[in-house]
Protein backbone atom coordinates (compact mmCIF):
# COMPACT_ATOMS: atom_id res chain seq x y z
CA UNK A 1 0.00 0.00 0.00
CA UNK A 2 1.53 3.61 -0.96
CA UNK A 3 0.98 6.06 1.80
CA UNK A 4 -0.65 9.20 1.70
CA UNK A 5 0.80 11.61 -0.36
CA UNK A 6 3.12 14.60 1.27
CA UNK A 7 3.17 17.85 -0.37
CA UNK A 8 6.17 20.39 -0.42
CA UNK A 9 6.70 23.40 -2.05
CA UNK A 10 10.20 22.27 -3.66
CA UNK A 11 11.43 18.93 -3.70
CA UNK A 12 15.21 17.73 -4.90
CA UNK A 13 15.84 14.55 -6.07
CA UNK A 14 19.43 13.67 -5.45
CA UNK A 15 21.28 15.06 -1.98
CA UNK A 16 24.80 14.93 -4.20
CA UNK A 17 26.92 17.86 -5.18
CA UNK A 18 24.66 20.31 -6.60
CA UNK A 19 21.41 18.60 -4.94
CA UNK A 20 22.31 19.64 -1.16
CA UNK A 21 23.37 23.54 -2.26
CA UNK A 22 19.95 23.34 -4.09
CA UNK A 23 17.84 22.14 -1.13
CA UNK A 24 19.72 25.24 1.36
CA UNK A 25 19.17 27.45 -1.40
CA UNK A 26 15.50 27.04 -1.49
CA UNK A 27 14.95 26.82 1.83
CA UNK A 28 17.08 29.65 2.22
CA UNK A 29 14.82 31.73 -0.04
CA UNK A 30 11.78 30.35 1.92
CA UNK A 31 10.09 27.31 0.52
CA UNK A 32 9.42 24.48 1.98
CA UNK A 33 11.96 21.80 0.93
CA UNK A 34 12.71 17.90 0.49
CA UNK A 35 16.07 16.60 -0.20
CA UNK A 36 15.23 13.13 -1.55
CA UNK A 37 18.95 11.36 -1.05
CA UNK A 38 19.56 7.26 -1.86
CA UNK A 39 22.33 7.10 0.37
CA UNK A 40 23.31 8.01 3.82
CA UNK A 41 25.06 10.81 3.59
CA UNK A 42 25.01 14.36 1.31
CA UNK A 43 27.52 15.52 -0.52
CA UNK A 44 27.48 13.08 -3.92
CA UNK A 45 31.34 13.28 -5.28
CA UNK A 46 32.47 15.93 -3.01
CA UNK A 47 32.22 13.79 -0.27
CA UNK A 48 34.82 11.57 -1.93
CA UNK A 49 38.13 12.75 -0.84
CA UNK A 50 38.61 15.02 -3.93
CA UNK A 51 39.89 18.52 -4.26
CA UNK A 52 36.97 20.38 -6.10
CA UNK A 53 37.82 22.35 -9.35
CA UNK A 54 36.54 25.32 -10.77
CA UNK A 55 35.83 28.17 -8.35
CA UNK A 56 38.88 30.04 -9.85
CA UNK A 57 39.76 31.31 -13.72
CA UNK A 58 43.05 31.73 -14.43
CA UNK A 59 43.26 35.09 -13.94
CA UNK A 60 42.54 34.03 -9.87
CA UNK A 61 38.94 35.47 -10.26
CA UNK A 62 36.92 33.95 -8.26
CA UNK A 63 33.95 33.79 -10.48
CA UNK A 64 31.70 30.45 -7.99
CA UNK A 65 31.04 31.61 -4.59
CA UNK A 66 28.02 31.84 -2.30
CA UNK A 67 26.98 28.88 -0.53
CA UNK A 68 29.80 26.31 -2.56
CA UNK A 69 32.35 29.09 -0.59
CA UNK A 70 30.11 28.74 2.83
CA UNK A 71 31.44 25.10 2.57
CA UNK A 72 35.07 25.66 2.46
CA UNK A 73 34.87 28.82 4.83
CA UNK A 74 33.58 26.01 6.92
CA UNK A 75 35.90 23.48 6.45
CA UNK A 76 38.57 25.79 6.98
CA UNK A 77 37.38 27.00 10.18
CA UNK A 78 37.11 23.56 11.20
CA UNK A 79 40.61 23.01 10.19
CA UNK A 80 39.35 20.02 8.09
CA UNK A 81 41.30 21.06 4.63
CA UNK A 82 43.29 23.48 3.31
CA UNK A 83 41.01 25.58 1.62
CA UNK A 84 41.94 26.93 -1.36
CA UNK A 85 44.95 25.93 -3.13
CA UNK A 86 47.16 27.51 -5.78
CA UNK A 87 50.10 26.57 -8.28
CA UNK A 88 51.43 29.65 -9.74
CA UNK A 89 53.77 27.53 -12.38
CA UNK A 90 53.99 27.25 -16.06
CA UNK A 91 53.28 23.24 -14.69
CA UNK A 92 49.39 23.50 -13.96
CA UNK A 93 46.39 22.46 -15.74
CA UNK A 94 44.18 24.78 -13.59
CA UNK A 95 44.44 27.60 -12.07
CA UNK A 96 43.29 26.10 -8.45
CA UNK A 97 41.03 23.18 -6.36
CA UNK A 98 39.67 23.87 -2.76
CA UNK A 99 40.90 20.90 0.05
CA UNK A 100 38.14 19.66 2.02
CA UNK A 101 38.37 17.16 3.89
CA UNK A 102 35.10 14.31 2.70
CA UNK A 103 33.98 13.08 6.09
CA UNK A 104 34.03 16.92 7.29
CA UNK A 105 32.05 18.38 4.11
CA UNK A 106 29.40 15.46 5.31
CA UNK A 107 29.19 16.88 8.39
CA UNK A 108 28.97 20.60 7.18
CA UNK A 109 26.09 19.84 4.44
CA UNK A 110 23.94 18.14 7.23
CA UNK A 111 24.84 21.17 9.63
CA UNK A 112 23.50 23.77 6.68
CA UNK A 113 20.73 21.56 5.42
CA UNK A 114 19.17 22.20 9.32
CA UNK A 115 20.38 25.64 9.72
CA UNK A 116 18.38 26.39 6.79
CA UNK A 117 15.30 24.67 7.68
CA UNK A 118 15.61 22.07 4.95
CA UNK A 119 14.09 18.38 5.28
CA UNK A 120 16.02 15.31 4.31
CA UNK A 121 14.79 11.98 3.71
CA UNK A 122 18.05 9.28 3.80
CA UNK A 123 17.54 6.22 2.48
CA UNK A 124 15.44 6.67 -0.28
CA UNK A 125 15.12 5.82 -3.76
CA UNK A 126 13.57 7.68 -6.42
CA UNK A 127 11.35 5.65 -8.62
CA UNK A 128 9.44 6.95 -11.49
CA UNK A 129 7.10 10.14 -11.84
CA UNK A 130 3.75 11.07 -13.26
CA UNK A 131 4.09 14.10 -16.04
CA UNK A 132 0.04 15.95 -16.39
CA UNK A 133 -0.28 18.81 -18.91
CA UNK A 134 3.33 19.01 -19.39
CA UNK A 135 4.21 19.51 -15.53
CA UNK A 136 5.29 16.92 -12.66
CA UNK A 137 2.61 15.71 -10.73
CA UNK A 138 3.57 13.63 -8.13
CA UNK A 139 6.96 11.51 -7.47
CA UNK A 140 7.23 7.88 -6.10
CA UNK A 141 10.02 7.15 -3.74
CA UNK A 142 11.18 4.10 -2.38
CA UNK A 143 11.59 4.06 1.74
CA UNK A 144 12.50 1.65 4.46
CA UNK A 145 8.66 1.93 5.32
CA UNK A 146 7.42 1.65 1.81
CA UNK A 147 6.43 3.17 -1.39
CA UNK A 148 5.48 7.01 -0.68
CA UNK A 149 3.89 9.30 -3.47
CA UNK A 150 5.29 13.01 -3.04
CA UNK A 151 4.02 16.15 -4.24
CA UNK A 152 5.44 19.82 -5.11
CA UNK A 153 5.05 23.11 -6.49
CA UNK A 154 8.41 23.00 -7.95
CA UNK A 155 10.89 19.76 -8.71
CA UNK A 156 14.74 20.05 -9.32
CA UNK A 157 16.17 16.99 -10.46
CA UNK A 158 20.21 16.84 -9.49
CA UNK A 159 20.45 12.86 -9.32
CA UNK A 160 23.16 13.38 -11.76
CA UNK A 161 21.67 10.79 -14.20
CA UNK A 162 18.53 13.22 -15.09
CA UNK A 163 16.59 9.99 -13.29
CA UNK A 164 13.28 12.46 -13.15
CA UNK A 165 13.54 14.04 -16.28
CA UNK A 166 13.70 11.00 -17.94
CA UNK A 167 10.84 9.51 -16.44
CA UNK A 168 8.48 12.34 -17.44
CA UNK A 169 9.99 12.36 -21.00
CA UNK A 170 12.27 14.56 -21.12
CA UNK A 171 15.26 14.19 -24.11
CA UNK A 172 18.49 13.65 -23.43
CA UNK A 173 21.93 13.05 -24.89
CA UNK A 174 24.72 10.84 -23.82
CA UNK A 175 28.26 10.44 -24.90
CA UNK A 176 29.67 12.53 -28.16
CA UNK A 177 29.79 10.70 -31.10
CA UNK A 178 31.41 7.12 -30.54
CA UNK A 179 33.29 8.95 -26.92
CA UNK A 180 32.09 7.99 -23.45
CA UNK A 181 33.62 9.31 -20.18
CA UNK A 182 35.41 7.02 -18.27
CA UNK A 183 33.96 5.76 -14.47
CA UNK A 184 35.69 6.12 -11.62
CA UNK A 185 36.10 5.48 -8.15
CA UNK A 186 37.68 7.53 -5.44
CA UNK A 187 39.88 5.38 -3.15
CA UNK A 188 41.29 6.66 0.39
CA UNK A 189 45.34 4.87 1.88
CA UNK A 190 46.38 6.13 5.08
CA UNK A 191 49.64 5.23 6.72
CA UNK A 192 51.83 6.70 3.84
CA UNK A 193 55.51 8.29 4.30
CA UNK A 194 54.84 11.36 2.36
CA UNK A 195 58.77 12.60 2.42
CA UNK A 196 59.95 9.15 0.99
CA UNK A 197 57.24 9.31 -1.94
CA UNK A 198 58.35 13.00 -2.46
CA UNK A 199 61.48 12.05 -2.86
CA UNK A 200 60.98 8.81 -4.94
CA UNK A 201 58.83 11.28 -7.20
CA UNK A 202 61.53 13.63 -7.29
CA UNK A 203 64.19 11.14 -7.91
CA UNK A 204 63.13 8.62 -10.10
CA UNK A 205 59.85 10.28 -12.09
CA UNK A 206 61.12 13.99 -12.22
CA UNK A 207 63.41 12.89 -15.04
CA UNK A 208 63.03 16.90 -16.63
CA UNK A 209 63.40 18.37 -13.14
CA UNK A 210 60.39 20.13 -13.33
CA UNK A 211 58.90 21.63 -10.39
CA UNK A 212 59.03 19.34 -7.72
CA UNK A 213 55.97 17.25 -7.35
CA UNK A 214 54.43 17.11 -4.08
CA UNK A 215 51.09 15.72 -2.45
CA UNK A 216 50.32 19.69 -1.90
CA UNK A 217 50.38 20.40 -5.54
CA UNK A 218 49.97 17.26 -7.44
CA UNK A 219 46.25 17.70 -8.44
CA UNK A 220 47.27 20.97 -10.07
CA UNK A 221 49.53 19.61 -12.29
CA UNK A 222 49.94 19.56 -16.11
CA UNK A 223 51.79 16.80 -17.04
CA UNK A 224 49.68 14.09 -16.11
CA UNK A 225 51.06 10.83 -17.89
CA UNK A 226 54.58 12.18 -16.78
CA UNK A 227 53.95 12.19 -13.04
CA UNK A 228 52.49 8.67 -12.87
CA UNK A 229 54.69 6.53 -10.30
CA UNK A 230 54.18 3.88 -13.11
CA UNK A 231 56.36 6.08 -15.44
CA UNK A 232 59.41 3.69 -14.50
CA UNK A 233 57.60 0.49 -15.53
CA UNK A 234 56.21 0.17 -18.85
CA UNK A 235 54.34 -3.22 -18.93
CA UNK A 236 52.84 -1.92 -15.51
CA UNK A 237 52.24 1.15 -17.43
CA UNK A 238 50.00 -0.58 -19.74
CA UNK A 239 47.74 -1.85 -17.06
CA UNK A 240 47.16 1.21 -14.91
CA UNK A 241 45.75 5.04 -15.48
CA UNK A 242 47.71 7.21 -18.18
CA UNK A 243 47.61 9.84 -14.78
CA UNK A 244 47.64 9.65 -11.02
CA UNK A 245 45.23 12.25 -9.31
CA UNK A 246 46.10 12.14 -5.66
CA UNK A 247 44.77 14.62 -3.78
CA UNK A 248 45.72 15.45 0.43
CA UNK A 249 43.66 17.43 2.88
CA UNK A 250 45.98 18.00 5.77
CA UNK A 251 45.95 14.65 7.60
CA UNK A 252 49.29 13.56 8.14
CA UNK A 253 49.88 9.98 5.88
CA UNK A 254 46.58 10.10 4.48
CA UNK A 255 45.39 10.74 0.76
CA UNK A 256 43.24 10.11 -1.65
CA UNK A 257 43.48 8.45 -4.95
CA UNK A 258 42.01 8.88 -8.20
CA UNK A 259 43.79 6.99 -10.71
CA UNK A 260 41.44 3.92 -11.67
CA UNK A 261 38.94 3.35 -15.06
CA UNK A 262 36.06 1.97 -16.63
CA UNK A 263 33.68 2.23 -19.34
CA UNK A 264 30.08 2.20 -18.34
CA UNK A 265 28.02 1.00 -21.40
CA UNK A 266 24.50 1.86 -19.73
CA UNK A 267 22.84 2.46 -16.51
CA UNK A 268 21.28 -1.01 -16.58
CA UNK A 269 21.90 -2.93 -13.11
CA UNK A 270 24.30 -5.24 -14.98
CA UNK A 271 26.63 -3.58 -15.92
CA UNK A 272 26.43 -1.21 -12.83
CA UNK A 273 27.79 -4.25 -10.96
CA UNK A 274 30.54 -5.43 -13.39
CA UNK A 275 32.14 -1.29 -13.51
CA UNK A 276 31.96 -1.35 -9.68
CA UNK A 277 33.77 -4.78 -9.32
CA UNK A 278 36.34 -3.71 -11.94
CA UNK A 279 36.74 -0.28 -10.81
CA UNK A 280 36.98 -1.85 -7.00
CA UNK A 281 39.80 -4.51 -8.13
CA UNK A 282 41.49 -1.52 -9.61
CA UNK A 283 42.03 0.13 -6.44
CA UNK A 284 43.07 -3.31 -4.44
CA UNK A 285 45.56 -3.48 -7.91
CA UNK A 286 46.93 0.05 -8.07
CA UNK A 287 47.58 0.09 -4.17
CA UNK A 288 49.58 -3.57 -4.30
CA UNK A 289 51.64 -1.83 -7.07
CA UNK A 290 52.41 1.47 -5.26
CA UNK A 291 52.98 -0.75 -1.78
CA UNK A 292 55.67 -3.18 -3.56
CA UNK A 293 57.19 -0.69 -5.93
CA UNK A 294 57.33 2.63 -4.24
CA UNK A 295 59.23 4.04 -0.91
CA UNK A 296 56.59 5.58 1.73
CA UNK A 297 53.97 3.14 0.64
CA UNK A 298 55.33 0.24 2.55
CA UNK A 299 52.89 0.15 4.86
CA UNK A 300 50.25 1.90 3.37
CA UNK A 301 46.55 0.48 3.74
CA UNK A 302 42.89 0.89 1.72
CA UNK A 303 40.74 2.53 4.16
CA UNK A 304 37.62 3.13 1.91
CA UNK A 305 36.60 2.54 -1.67
CA UNK A 306 33.66 5.07 -2.59
CA UNK A 307 30.86 4.75 -4.78
CA UNK A 308 31.09 5.50 -8.68
CA UNK A 309 32.51 8.34 -9.84
CA UNK A 310 30.07 8.85 -12.93
CA UNK A 311 31.64 11.73 -15.15
CA UNK A 312 28.84 11.58 -17.87
CA UNK A 313 25.56 9.36 -18.43
CA UNK A 314 22.48 11.63 -19.27
CA UNK A 315 22.25 15.18 -20.10
CA UNK A 316 19.24 16.72 -20.51
CA UNK A 317 17.80 18.28 -23.68
CA UNK A 318 16.85 22.35 -22.10
CA UNK A 319 15.75 25.67 -23.16
CA UNK A 320 19.30 26.44 -24.50
CA UNK A 321 22.33 23.56 -24.75
CA UNK A 322 25.74 25.44 -23.67
CA UNK A 323 28.56 24.59 -25.83
CA UNK A 324 32.25 24.67 -25.56
CA UNK A 325 32.34 27.97 -28.31
CA UNK A 326 30.19 29.35 -24.92
CA UNK A 327 33.25 28.78 -22.93
CA UNK A 328 35.70 29.97 -24.84
CA UNK A 329 34.42 32.95 -26.65
CA UNK A 330 33.20 33.69 -22.98
CA UNK A 331 29.76 34.40 -23.81
CA UNK A 332 27.95 36.08 -21.90
CA UNK A 333 23.65 35.97 -21.77
CA UNK A 334 21.24 38.11 -20.21
CA UNK A 335 19.44 34.94 -18.30
CA UNK A 336 22.87 34.16 -16.51
CA UNK A 337 22.47 32.47 -13.12
CA UNK A 338 26.04 30.44 -12.80
CA UNK A 339 29.25 30.51 -13.39
CA UNK A 340 32.26 28.20 -13.59
CA UNK A 341 35.92 27.81 -14.32
CA UNK A 342 36.51 24.27 -14.28
CA UNK A 343 37.95 23.16 -17.91
CA UNK A 344 36.81 20.77 -19.97
CA UNK A 345 38.17 17.42 -19.10
CA UNK A 346 37.30 14.24 -20.92
CA UNK A 347 38.92 10.98 -20.15
CA UNK A 348 37.90 8.66 -23.10
CA UNK A 349 36.22 5.40 -21.62
CA UNK A 350 37.62 3.22 -24.76
CA UNK A 351 41.08 4.58 -24.30
CA UNK A 352 41.73 4.80 -20.47
CA UNK A 353 42.65 7.71 -18.44
CA UNK A 354 43.44 9.85 -21.65
CA UNK A 355 44.81 14.13 -21.93
CA UNK A 356 42.56 16.62 -21.49
CA UNK A 357 41.12 16.75 -25.72
CA UNK A 358 39.84 20.15 -25.84
CA UNK A 359 42.38 22.35 -27.11
CA UNK A 360 40.32 25.30 -27.84
CA UNK A 361 41.79 28.75 -26.56
CA UNK A 362 42.39 28.43 -22.39
CA UNK A 363 41.19 24.92 -22.13
CA UNK A 364 44.69 22.69 -23.17
CA UNK A 365 47.94 23.41 -24.10
CA UNK A 366 49.45 27.34 -22.99
CA UNK A 367 49.06 30.77 -23.46
CA UNK A 368 51.78 32.15 -25.48
CA UNK A 369 52.74 34.83 -22.90
CA UNK A 370 52.91 32.78 -19.53
CA UNK A 371 52.86 28.96 -20.72
CA UNK A 372 49.76 28.33 -18.49
CA UNK A 373 46.29 27.08 -18.90
CA UNK A 374 43.84 30.43 -19.16
CA UNK A 375 41.09 28.69 -18.27
CA UNK A 376 38.65 31.43 -17.92
CA UNK A 377 35.11 31.37 -15.99
CA UNK A 378 32.32 30.78 -18.09
CA UNK A 379 28.18 31.73 -17.55
CA UNK A 380 25.77 29.33 -17.28
CA UNK A 381 22.36 30.72 -18.49
CA UNK A 382 19.12 29.89 -16.79
CA UNK A 383 17.85 27.90 -19.77
CA UNK A 384 20.33 25.60 -19.21
CA UNK A 385 18.57 24.51 -16.08
CA UNK A 386 14.87 23.91 -17.88
CA UNK A 387 14.15 20.55 -19.33
CA UNK A 388 12.33 20.85 -22.90
CA UNK A 389 8.26 20.54 -22.19
CA UNK A 390 7.87 20.00 -18.41
CA UNK A 391 6.68 23.60 -16.84
CA UNK A 392 7.68 23.02 -12.89
CA UNK A 393 10.87 21.02 -13.80
CA UNK A 394 14.80 22.32 -13.19
CA UNK A 395 18.02 20.65 -13.40
CA UNK A 396 21.18 20.85 -11.52
CA UNK A 397 24.62 19.46 -11.66
CA UNK A 398 25.83 17.55 -14.27
CA UNK A 399 22.77 16.62 -16.18
CA UNK A 400 22.38 20.07 -17.17
CA UNK A 401 21.79 21.23 -20.75
CA UNK A 402 25.17 20.88 -22.26
CA UNK A 403 27.19 19.42 -25.15
CA UNK A 404 29.54 16.75 -24.28
CA UNK A 405 32.42 18.70 -24.69
CA UNK A 406 30.84 21.69 -22.65
CA UNK A 407 29.56 19.36 -19.86
CA UNK A 408 33.06 17.92 -19.62
CA UNK A 409 33.38 21.29 -17.24
CA UNK A 410 30.17 22.06 -15.91
CA UNK A 411 30.50 18.87 -14.34
CA UNK A 412 33.86 20.28 -12.08
CA UNK A 413 32.50 20.20 -8.49
CA UNK A 414 32.05 24.06 -8.54
CA UNK A 415 30.13 24.88 -11.63
CA UNK A 416 27.88 22.08 -10.12
CA UNK A 417 27.33 23.84 -6.70
CA UNK A 418 26.81 27.30 -8.50
CA UNK A 419 24.02 25.70 -10.76
CA UNK A 420 22.47 23.87 -7.60
CA UNK A 421 22.28 27.08 -6.11
CA UNK A 422 20.82 29.05 -8.95
CA UNK A 423 18.26 25.99 -9.30
CA UNK A 424 17.02 26.31 -5.63
CA UNK A 425 16.74 29.97 -5.77
CA UNK A 426 14.20 30.11 -8.86
CA UNK A 427 12.70 26.90 -7.24
CA UNK A 428 11.60 29.07 -4.23
CA UNK A 429 10.77 32.47 -6.20
CA UNK A 430 8.63 30.38 -8.21
CA UNK A 431 6.66 29.06 -5.38
CA UNK A 432 6.48 32.56 -3.70
CA UNK A 433 5.77 34.18 -7.10
CA UNK A 434 3.18 31.32 -7.89
CA UNK A 435 4.81 30.85 -11.10
CA UNK A 436 6.71 28.32 -13.38
CA UNK A 437 10.51 28.54 -13.03
CA UNK A 438 10.46 30.00 -17.04
CA UNK A 439 8.56 32.75 -15.55
CA UNK A 440 10.04 34.00 -12.59
CA UNK A 441 11.20 37.89 -12.89
CA UNK A 442 14.66 37.32 -13.80
CA UNK A 443 15.72 40.79 -12.53
CA UNK A 444 14.14 39.07 -8.81
CA UNK A 445 16.14 35.85 -9.87
CA UNK A 446 19.58 37.68 -10.13
CA UNK A 447 19.35 39.72 -7.15
CA UNK A 448 18.57 37.29 -4.87
CA UNK A 449 21.61 35.27 -6.04
CA UNK A 450 23.70 38.10 -5.72
CA UNK A 451 22.58 38.78 -1.99
CA UNK A 452 23.27 35.54 -1.36
CA UNK A 453 26.77 35.82 -2.14
CA UNK A 454 26.26 34.40 -5.72
CA UNK A 455 28.70 35.85 -8.63
CA UNK A 456 27.29 36.06 -12.07
CA UNK A 457 29.62 38.12 -13.71
CA UNK A 458 31.05 41.82 -14.20
CA UNK A 459 27.63 43.36 -15.89
CA UNK A 460 25.16 41.77 -12.85
CA UNK A 461 25.02 44.14 -9.96
CA UNK A 462 23.08 44.71 -6.87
Amino acid sequence: MVAPKAHWDVIVIGGGTAGVIAGIAAARTGAKTLIVERGGFLGGNAATGMNLGGFFDGSETQVVRGIPQEFVDRAVALNAGRGHVFFRDVDRWISSTASIDPEAYKQIALDKVEEAGCHVWFYTTFVRAIEENGSVASVEVATKDGPRVLTAEVYIDASGDADLATSVGVPFERGGGTKRQAVTCMFRVSHINFAAVEQFMEEKINTEKKTPWTFENAPLRASHKYWTPWKISPDDAKRFARQFGIYYHGRPGEAFVNCTHAPLESLEPDDIAQCTTRLYRQAVEVLDYLVTNVPGFENATLTQVYDLGIRESRRIVGDYMLTVQDMVNLREFDDVVAMGAYPPDLHDATRGFGDITIHGKGFAGTTEEVGIPNNPGYQIPLRSLLPTGIANLLVAGRCISATFEAQAGARGMAPCGATGQAAGTVAALAVIQHKSPREVVLADLQRSLLKAGAYLGKRVTL
